[in-house]
């Protein structure tokens, strides 16, 4: 019962106000069927028939205030829980190491923090009624054991048996749901890959006729599913009328035959065996409701496991506190360290390490090798989001542990060679000082862009130009190392120049620690320090001499 661990956990902890309304709403159906059930027995008394019309309404009027009220209690619960649940999410991606949160993959996270949570938002009102229903139906077999227990004893056992089988077409659409579930996620997964390469397949129509005939089979697969689902459901929904209507011929046939009934007893039970139709109906068609929603809930729950990490609480600092913990750091060491990654069922594994290297604080670092031999590896055990499996990563001699390691992460910022550059500053510091404005003159950005209520006014830029802002987004965050992945590829070649020939050597006088990974040898002398990568080890090369005079920028 995944759905309900979620519930009890996140939505409905405190469910005793929701469950006396419902109780109070059937109740409250209860009150009109005895009102009509009176009504028939008193037909002749006109007096009495104004007072059960009296009752009969004022339940009537209650009734809707009960249910509506119940109905918003549930709505507003089930709204902050999902708000509760999506940031929830967020926080365990952001605190799970690095390789869980890519293996579970943010097209999975999307989707679990999207669509399928709304299945249950969609699914709680539904459940919440399901329960009145079912508490509508216990008062109601109450109420016909004051006319007779073998009206009950009819009743129940025609729930019984119905019930049985409606159990067995239960499982069967369980198991049909979670093939659905897999079917459609085949699906999104081809029409994404369509979407993401329309300009290839427009290209290359061998490769979108392969790709459109594999989209093709998975919606076939799907439709396939989805009709079985319906004809399952509908044969379960016909088991829960079939079901009613058998108990209310028992009432009808049976109990005049097995005791002395007169006949307004059995026209009363019969009614009474008629009221209980309604909630049935309401909990036979909040089935398939519930089903998606279990579904959902069992992805959430497993993506969750895949994290394997709690949420942490956010944290707010101060606007313009730098960082903490390792912020007055002399050196940045990997000693012995390694990572290992995994290939698929234990195979085709890849180890970078073990390494040994030491970054001085305002060096500016090189790290060049072909693709492919380790570098973005080396890159992500230094920043510490792959944790080394052997070896120590430490500062000043200092081993950063799983406690120290956000203050150490503290330190640095980041351009990755596939970055996502957002407008809102979220990383940034102080603005006020005209920082951002000396950036976008250094970038050459100042007739594109502006900063503006902490946000870039634009971002709808060529790809060389978002590398400048995201450039300008990480030096805003004032942190005193940098780290940039292929910075550069994006650049024009005079830019390219005046990125080695002029930003390097002002970042470098501000102190700012530089790593960047490159494949620009005509530009390595702009390094203190060149660390080549080969087949998963580095080792340390002499930078050449300073380029002549009449190669730097005007």
């Amino acid at each position: 019962m995944d759905l309900w661990r979620i519930l009890r956990r996140d939505a409905l902890r405190n469910m005793q106000p929701l469950l006396l309304l419902a109780v109070l709403a059937a109740a409250l159906n209860l009150a009109l069927l005895t009102s009509l059930n009176s009504a028939l027995v008193i037909m002749d008394d006109p007096e009495g028939l104004q007072r059960l019309l009296f009752i009969f309404l004022l339940s009537a009027f209650s009734w809707r205030f009960a249910q509506g009220w119940m109905m918003n209690a549930a709505s507003k619960r089930m709204q902050a829980a999902l708000a509760i649940l999506r940031v929830d999410l967020l926080r365990r991606a952001v605190a799970a190491d690095l390789p869980d949160a890519m293996a579970v993959g943010s097209a999975r996270l999307a989707q679990v923090a999207g669509p399928e949570l709304q299945l249950l938002a969609q699914a709680v009102p539904t459940l919440v009624i399901s329960f009145q229903s079912v508490a509508a139906i216990i008062l109601c077999l109450l109420y016909l054991a004051t006319l007779s227990n073998a009206a009950v004893l009819i009743v129940l056992g025609f729930l019984t048996v119905g019930g049985i089988l409606i159990a067995r077409s239960v499982l069967r659409l369980e198991r049909l749901s979670e093939t659905i579930h897999e079917a459609e996620g085949a699906l999104s997964e081809r029409s994404d890959h369509i979407l993401q390469t329309l300009r290839e397949c427009k290209l290359n129509r061998r490769r979108a006729a392969n790709a459109l005939s594999d989209a093709t089979t998975c919606a076939e697969a799907l439709r396939t599913e989805r009709h079985r689902f319906g004809a399952e459901y509908s044969h379960y929904f016909t088991l829960s009328e079939l079901t009613y209507y058998a108990a209310l011929a028992g009432i009808i046939f049976l109990l005049p035959a097995v005791t002395s009934t007169d006949i307004a007893t059995v026209v009363l039970a019969g009614h009474a065996a008629a009221f209980i139709a309604y909630p049935v109906i309401t909990i036979v068609a909040s089935y398939p409701s519930y089903i998606s929603a279990e579904t959902a809930a069992r992805s959430y729950l497993a993506v969750e496991a895949e994290l394997k990490a709690p949420p942490r609480p956010a944290q707010r600092r101060a606007k313009d506190a730098p960082p903490t913990g390792f912020a007055d750091f002399a050196t940045i060491a990997l000693d012995g360290a390694s990572y290992r990654h995994a290939g698929r069922d234990g195979t085709g594994s890849f180890t970078v390490g073990p390494i040994n290297l030491t970054v001085e604080r305002g060096d500016v670092v090189f790290v060049t090798g072909h693709n492919g031999a380790g570098k973005s590896t080396l890159i992500h055990m230094l920043l510490g989001l792959y944790p080394a499996q052997r070896g120590s990563l430490t500062v000043d001699g200092t081993v950063v542990t799983a406690d120290t390691l956000g203050s150490y992460r503290d330190l640095f910022s980041v351009v990755f060679s596939d970055n996502h550059v957002t407008r809102q500053l979220y990383g940034a510091v102080s603005l006020e000082d005209g920082f951002a404005d000396e950036l976008l003159d250094l970038l050459e950005m100042s007739d594109k862009v502006a900063v503006e209520d902490r946000a870039f006014t634009t971002v709808d830029l060529s790809q060389g130009q978002k590398k400048r802002l995201a450039l300008a987004a990480a030096l805003l965050e004032r942190k005193p190392v940098l780290v940039l992945d292929e910075w550069a590829a994006d650049q024009s070649p005079y830019f390219r120049r005046k990125f080695y020939r002029e930003i390097i050597p002002w970042m470098k006088a501000r102190g700012i620690t530089v790593i960047a990974v490159t494949h620009d040898d005509a530009y390595f002398d702009a390094a203190d320090v060149q660390i080549q990568v080969e087949q998963g080890g580095i080792r340390r090369l002499d930078t050449p001499a300073l380029p002549a005079p009449d190669l730097l920028p005007a």
